[in-house]
């Protein structure tokens, strides 16, 4: 039982550093429609949009191909997560593995989300649980965030920001810097407990981002404020792989069990 006590900590606390990051369903910026080659080539004449403008296109590109990613967290000594895997939002699938380590003690796990259906394995024992098999949650009724995950269409948790960009600026070819306002966002519970925490800082949290020649995000990387007991934390995704195809199947169902009642209602 002391290694499910660790478990559902490091899985709540990881969940709790990505969703200031996290958005909820509503994407404004993925409404955008993507831009043409046509309207490209007419760019490039034209004068360069203005730097909030181009980053908002790029987040809205994330929507139109697989990819790549990698995501990280660091809070000083207290815990770090490392996410790195595949998606293709066309089919909302996603996989990925996870290093979560917290109080020296680390904790792997692999996961695949396809659609609502969530498959988890993970490197520590749970009573009644066959480590050798995928645990099954609905995600329908399960809190994505909690899990340290983000949406199958927005893995990394960072789609949404772009309508939180409060200061934007150019530093170079295909980078930028500025800040956003964490608290534009309608974030779950335990999110907002800690930005609430932040006070004024949330309000104008650093970024550096970086796009490529086709206009794709391929890194974003901000520092967030202290909050409470959780000290000041860098989040930083990079994205890859565009349009490479992504294959996600599910688990056989020789190789799923239910995920344990006790693990749900932590994460209902």
């Amino acid at each position: 039982m002391k290694s499910s006590r660790a478990l559902l900590l490091a899985l709540a606390l990881s969940g709790a550093l990505s969703v200031t990051a996290a958005c909820d369903d509503k994407n404004t910026a993925g409404d955008a429609a993507p831009a043409t080659s046509a309207a490209a080539t007419s760019a490039a004449a034209a004068p360069q949009a203005d730097p909030r403008t181009e980053l908002v296109n790029a987040f809205s590109k994330l929507n139109s191909a697989p990819m790549a990613y990698s995501t990280s967290t660091e809070s000083g000594t207290l815990a770090s997560t490392k996410l790195t895997g595949s998606a293709d939002p066309a089919t909302k699938a996603n996989s990925g593995t996870m290093v979560i380590t917290t109080n020296g003690q680390a904790i792997n796990a692999q996961v695949i989300v396809l659609g609502t259906d969530v498959y988890m394995k993970m490197s520590v024992p749970l009573p009644g649980i066959d480590p050798k098999k995928w645990m099954y949650f609905d995600g329908s009724k399960t809190s994505l965030t909690k899990l340290g995950l983000g949406n199958p269409d927005d893995p990394a948790n960072v789609k949404g920001l772009a309508d939180a960009i409060v200061t934007a600026e150019r530093t170079g070819t295909g980078a930028f810097k500025g800040t956003i306002d964490l608290t534009k966002r309608k974030v779950p519970e335990s999110g907002a407990a800690l930005i609430q925490q932040m006070g004024d800082a949330a309000k104008s949290v650093p970024f550096e981002a970086a796009t490529n020649a086709d206009g794709y995000l391929t890194s974003f990387t901000m520092t967030m404020p202290a909050a409470g007991q959780v000290p000041a934390t860098t989040a930083k995704t990079t994205f890859s792989d565009f349009g490479k195809p992504v294959t996600i199947t599910k688990p056989a169902a020789a190789e799923v069990q239910p995920a344990p009642a006790a693990l749900l209602a932590q994460l209902g």
